[in-house]
């Protein structure tokens, strides 16, 4: 994997963190502000344009503020990243981050809720011809920046674990942390361009005085219970030498999945190899690949899971912090739909479904009851946290701005029932993945004495037509190649 300097990943790491620190302050600043803003529009008859301005400035301002803290939050975590499949986890985040800032700025597929789009309109209605061609120029920017930084496929691919297969090859190819760290370099300039339209625009609209007295309004002292738990609970959590676990965990997670897709890649060129010759598939391949994917999935989501909390022990402050949790509400929601569902219609299409209609997962074989009660244990509350899970995948869905509502969330966020909940899940995916390694074996073993019963036959009904022949030197020559054929079939 490409790597930068020893120097410029410290120069970063320290960048990054500083970077993350002012921008806890500012954005509690622009929320109290945003949100008397958006009172005062309620209060209003009518549209009032400079107000309905003025807000989308805010929000502007407010997104600038979360994207800068997703790519460095993201950032960091990479550059301190020690093993091949974190750095991968971590690249997939700062994708996320791509895509979903062109978004928040832009727009999607042509819609007209990109906050650049709405404040392109909006100034052309108070005639700021000047502000209007900026944000078009930034949009520009932005768009060039889509083309050679946004990987939409990897987006979609590692935000709803369709196909672990897919995803994996996708994943694999990443490399290069001089990459991403490029497309940072990138996004933070464009940033900078936000800024100052929208700085100028926010001095435009808002009179000095209001301005000084919101300031002073924000200086509030207060006891934070919540933070100083939370912060117990971390120093509590880095005592337990938990993130060393996680690092042996993380160490193993590549090799592990390049094992599975291994074997995904000879049952599959086993079945190309029958399907060319016209030959009956056997059942074992079939319900090979339905627990390789399982198996392959619950790794993804096992893994996953194990880099948030990793990013969350590495993380510097609350918030940080936090921002490495909501992932795993984005993981558990994505993975979990498709290895057991969250309601009937899902659950009939899920991994599970298929691994349940295999003969050999019967209950003189192996236990499923203790399985799919941990199954339904995780997926309970699946349904309700499909909000939050979107939320914070997203920084605008349509005409909803998530922002407000996500640094909400992220101040109720009780850290010891994210950790809890997360060391809970990363043990019960360890008795998924013991549950299809056992299972793999008594398919893999079932197959063997199968296949060992048709080679004996084929080859006894080979021999017969052999002595039919003569059993001379040459009806052995002339029928060498069925038995070859037989071999490569079955060996």
């Amino acid at each position: 994997m490409a790597e930068a300097s020893p120097e410029t990943i410290q120069s970063l790491i320290e960048n990054s963190e500083k970077g993350l620190a002012q921008i806890e302050t500012s954005s509690s600043l622009i929320l109290e502000t945003r949100q008397a803003v958006a009172d005062s529009i309620k209060k209003q008859e009518q549209d009032n344009v400079v107000l309905v301005l003025l807000l989308t400035v805010l929000d502007t301002s407010l997104a600038e503020n979360e994207v800068t803290y997703d790519m460095s939050a993201s950032l960091d975590a990479l550059l301190k990243a020690a093993n091949d499949y974190t750095k991968r986890f971590y690249m997939q985040s700062l994708n996320l981050c791509f895509v979903e800032t062109c978004q928040v700025f832009e727009g999607k597929d042509g819609d007209e809720y990109g906050l650049l789009t709405r404040l392109e309109n909006q100034t052309k209605q108070l005639n700021q011809a000047g502000c209007q061609f900026i944000a078009r120029h930034i949009i520009d920017d932005i768009q060039s920046f889509q083309s050679e930084y946004c990987d939409k496929e990897l987006r979609d691919i590692t935000r709803h674990y369709d196909d672990p297969i897919k995803m994996f090859e996708k994943i694999r190819k990443l490399d290069s942390i001089e990459f991403f760290a490029k497309g940072v370099s990138q996004l933070m300039a464009i940033r900078m361009e936000v800024s100052v339209l929208s700085s100028y625009l926010l001095t435009l609209l808002t009179p000095a005085k209001k301005k000084s007295q919101s300031v002073v309004s924000t200086n509030k002292c207060g006891f934070d219970l919540k933070a100083v738990m939370n912060d117990t609970v971390f120093k509590a959590f880095k005592k337990r030498h938990l993130k060393e676990e996680i690092q042996r965990t993380l160490d193993k997670g590549q090799t592990t999945l390049d094992e599975c897709y291994k074997l995904h890649s000879q049952c599959q060129a086993a079945v190309n190899f029958l399907e060319e010759r016209n030959c009956k598939i056997p059942d074992e391949f079939l319900k090979m690949e339905s627990l390789i994917r399982m198996r392959m999935e619950v790794l993804f989501l096992r893994y996953d899971v194990a880099c948030s909390v990793w990013g969350y022990l590495n993380a510097v402050s609350d918030k940080e912090r936090s921002q490495n949790l909501r992932l795993i509400h984005i993981i558990k929601q994505a993975a979990l739909t498709h290895i057991y569902g969250y309601n009937d219609k899902k659950r009939e299409k899920s991994l599970w479904a298929k691994i349940k209609a295999i003969e050999e997962t019967s209950n003189e074989m192996l236990n499923t009851d203790n399985v799919e009660k941990s199954l339904k244990e995780l997926t309970s509350n699946l349904a309700e946290d499909r909000s939050n899970s979107n939320m914070f995948a997203h920084y605008r869905y349509q005409q909803e701005f998530y922002i407000p509502a996500r640094l909400e969330a992220f101040g109720k966020m009780v850290h010891y029932k994210e950790l809890a909940d997360s060391v809970k899940l990363l043990n019960i995916c360890k008795s998924l993945e013991t549950f299809t390694t056992n299972l793999l074996s008594c398919i893999d073993k079932t197959q063997k004495e199968e296949r060992r019963k048709q080679y004996q036959e084929w080859v006894a009904k080979i021999d017969d037509l052999v002595a039919k022949m003569g059993n001379d030197d040459r009806a052995k020559v002339a029928l060498r190649p069925m038995y070859d054929l037989i071999s490569l079939v079955h060996n």
